[in-house]
């Protein structure tokens, strides 16, 4: 039975909890996007993984802000201890956040951190770091975490164990340049029962899984979004040819956050 937006009835936790979990699987992005095939097939160039890193960078750099958007919009003591911990574990110590090993990733493909920090962005990275941040910004904890944590986290488990098995047969990128992918591979598969956890406590209501819900569907959609930015810019067309926004140039100098 799919999940009826309209309807007034509240589903049982558990049953709601398992329309989501489908809902994320179903035309997933980052499973099932032309680019990500490519990718998961070995079918890309080093460049076009190069682009993809740098792209991917500005989605990458967000998570602790996100969580600590999440910790500030948990709505009790016992959600913020749950939240917290994914905040200290992306953060890390010096060296050993998650933001650090992407840029090692980068590192290991020839790309600078400055390179990585500074590269122009398509317009679809741009909106889709635009929607992430304002679900994870402004929406109650409970949507925010379905959005990242069961419709994000559970796919990065997936995602990350595919291309680590690509790189294995095609790319041969050093082993060290991969630990962000290897390192989610576990992480997130505890992070998705958080997220799981926190829906079946809080989305009771029918008006908050309504709105979980949305936070769910627009999290896909920005997905859909980035990868088809890659897709056309990267693999149908010419990058050169393709708008690229820089920061302090088209964007605020410290995007994602407005200047001033």
């Amino acid at each position: 039975m799919p999940f009826d937006l309209a309807s007034p009835q509240a589903y049982p936790a558990p049953e709601f909890l398992e329309l989501l979990k489908a809902e994320v699987h179903h035309q997933n992005a980052r499973l099932e996007h032309p680019f990500v095939r490519l990718l998961f097939d070995g079918e890309l160039s080093l460049d076009q993984v190069r682009g993809w890193a740098k792209q991917d960078y500005a989605l990458k750099r967000c998570p602790t802000w996100w969580n600590a958007g999440r910790l500030l919009n948990s709505p009790d003591l016992a959600t913020q201890r749950q939240v917290v911990h994914s905040l200290v574990e992306e953060l890390g110590d010096e060296g050993g956040g998650h933001t650090e090993m992407y840029l090692r990733f980068g590192r290991a493909l020839g790309i600078s951190e400055e390179e990585m920090e500074r590269a122009p962005l398509l317009p679809g990275t741009v909106l889709a770091v635009d929607e992430l941040m304002a679900i994870n910004r402004g929406r109650p904890a409970v949507e925010a975490l379905a959005s990242g944590s069961v419709a994000g986290e559970a796919i990065n488990v997936e995602f990350c164990t595919r291309f680590v098995a690509a790189n294995d047969r095609v790319y041969h990128i050093d082993p060290d340049g991969m630990e962000w992918f290897a390192e989610h591979i576990v992480a997130d598969a505890a992070h998705s029962s958080l997220g799981e956890r926190i829906v079946l406590e809080q989305a009771t209501t029918k008006e908050v899984q309504n709105r979980v819900w949305d936070a769910v569907v627009r999290s896909k959609a920005a997905y859909w979004v980035f990868f088809e930015g890659l897709h056309q810019a990267y693999v149908l067309g010419d990058p050169a040819t393709y708008p690229h926004y820089g920061r302090g140039r088209d964007l605020p100098t410290h995007y994602p956050f407005a200047p001033g």
